[in-house]
């Protein structure tokens, strides 16, 4: 087996990893990635930058930095409602060099990514038809927001892949030596974006407390290792395998809760099960 081909099987698993975060923050945050969010936003999770960069950040993280929007503008928009909000990605990856490049597909403001559908897709045949290194599966997934602002898209094209619709929500570059660092929970990772992640007051949100006395609230649950609801949620705690210090548990927001990045910069991390939190304190 070659070398190529052994750094393609390494990576894969990583990449998987890299994509929840993508959606999770990046689809949440990222100018990048949050380009894409803005449902109605086609937005799909605003990666905005046809060039994001990734260097190392803090925390054992990674900075993502996003470039100018290059898709249609109408798709600026704020996106509401989006609480329970249902979508998938697909990452196309290809190896260049010591970097690896990965584009992010969402089904965010096209369509709620059908089971029948998504049940199809077929890897394989997705590396061969966009001549591609990798094509992994990231979702279904669900947004535990109610809105987003401050997001754009990428590229508001419209691509078929296997047999659902979607969009480009971004892209980024990454050392290969930098991918594997990724895979691994309860991390915190460092990323650029401006935009604002926003609950309504008497929403429940769940979050997680780090051993150092931080809250993250959960942006977004992932239903691929395990087949979560929004309904069970409440007893997430139990199914975790939470580091020492660490714990999970709900509250019923009184006010509204407005999350933003510090200086353009935030901080997420993601839970065993694949689920994203923001820093919220």
């Amino acid at each position: 087996m070659t070398g190529s081909a052994l750094a393609r099987i390494a990576w894969r698993d990583s990449l998987l990893t890299l994509g929840k975060w993508y959606t999770g923050w990046v689809a949440i945050d990222l100018e990048c990635i949050m380009q894409f969010l803005r449902p109605a936003l086609f937005i799909l999770l605003t990666v905005g930058a046809t060039g994001c960069g990734c260097s190392p950040a803090s925390g054992g993280g990674y900075m993502m930095q996003s470039s100018d929007a290059t898709g249609d503008a109408s798709a600026d928009a704020t996106p509401v409602d989006i609480r329970g909000k249902r979508y998938c990605e697909i990452l196309l990856g290809t190896l260049q060099g010591d970097n690896l490049h990965v584009d992010v597909y969402s089904t965010e403001g096209l369509n709620e990514c059908p089971d029948a559908a998504w049940a199809l897709e077929d890897t394989a045949a997705l590396t061969s038809a966009t001549a591609s290194d990798l094509a992994l599966l990231n979702g279904p997934r669900y947004w535990m927001l109610d809105s987003l602002a401050g997001s754009t898209l990428q590229d508001a094209t419209v691509r078929t892949l296997g047999g659902i619709e979607m969009r480009k929500a971004g892209a980024i570059d990454l050392p290969a030596a930098s991918v594997a660092a990724m895979s691994k929970p309860y991390l915190q990772h460092t990323i650029h974006r401006n935009s604002a992640f926003h609950w309504n007051a008497g929403q429940t949100v769940f979050e997680l407390i780090d051993d150092a006395g931080h809250v993250y609230d959960m942006q977004s649950f992932s239903a691929q290792k395990k087949p979560l609801t929004e309904a069970a949620l409440a007893t997430l705690g139990t199914q975790l395998t939470l580091p020492t210090g660490w714990s999970f548990h709900t509250r019923t927001l009184t006010s509204d809760l407005l999350l933003t990045a510090s200086d353009g910069n935030a901080t997420v991390v993601q839970d065993d099960l694949g689920n994203t939190y923001s820093l919220a304190q």
